[in-house]
Order: C-alpha cells, then sequence, then structure tokens
C-alpha cells in the first residue's frame, strides 16, 4: 500500500495536470464552467501541499518531489499570460464601447 507522502504527491501531480490542460482551454466562452473547476483544483493542491509541509517539514518535501514546484510554477506563468490576454481582451472592449458612446452622443448630439 502506498504511503501517504506517495498518495499526496500522486494526487498533486494529477491535479496539477488537471489544472494546466484546464488552462489551457479557458477563454471567454468557456470561463463560467473551467474556471470553477481550475479553482477547485488549485484549492485541494494548496490543501495537500500543506499537509504534506505540516507532516513533513518543506525541505523533506522539496527533496522528495522537487517536480512539484516546477509544475505548480509553470501552472503560475499560464494563469499571468491568461490574465494577461484577458486583460487585453476587456481593454480592447472597453475601448470600442467608449467609441460607441461617444458616437451615440454625437448622433443625439445632431439631432437637436
Amino acid at each position: 500500500m502506498m504511503n501517504v507522502i506517495e498518495f499526496k504527491t500522486d494526487r498533486i501531480k494529477n491535479l496539477l495536470d488537471e489544472v494546466s490542460d484546464k488552462i489551457d482551454f479557458l477563454s471567454f466562452e468557456t470561463f463560467d464552467s473551467v474556471f470553477p473547476v481550475m479553482v477547485s483544483g488549485v484549492k485541494e493542491v494548496r490543501k495537500l501541499r500543506d499537509e504534506l509541509i505540516e507532516e513533513y517539514g518543506l525541505e523533506k518535501l522539496l527533496k522528495y518531489e522537487p517536480d512539484l514546484f516546477y509544475r505548480a510554477k509553470q501552472i503560475e506563468r499560464k494563469f499571468d499570460n491568461i490574465i494577461g490576454a484577458f486583460s487585453q481582451e476587456e481593454k480592447k472592449l472597453e475601448r470600442e464601447l467608449f467609441g460607441f458612446s461617444s458616437k451615440k452622443k454625437i448622433a443625439n448630439y445632431l439631432r437637436l
């Protein structure tokens, strides 16, 4: 039978893989269905990580499975890239809406 550290690190690996895959499919259209699943996965990873650190200490965990921290950093970078892309899209939409609003104001003014 698998010991606790093996079981929890394997679970973390699986969760990180799932979150990473979900990030690749995150878009404005899929946000409402994909993002909550990602958040749930990240919460479980944090819980398991905290439990492992409490039980074994950070140093032992880093030595036992250094790949977990690398994978987590990769996911963090993916999140940062997605946030950047969403922010750019938001700014683009904001400019478009402002342009429409200005055109509407001009049209209303010209009717007077």
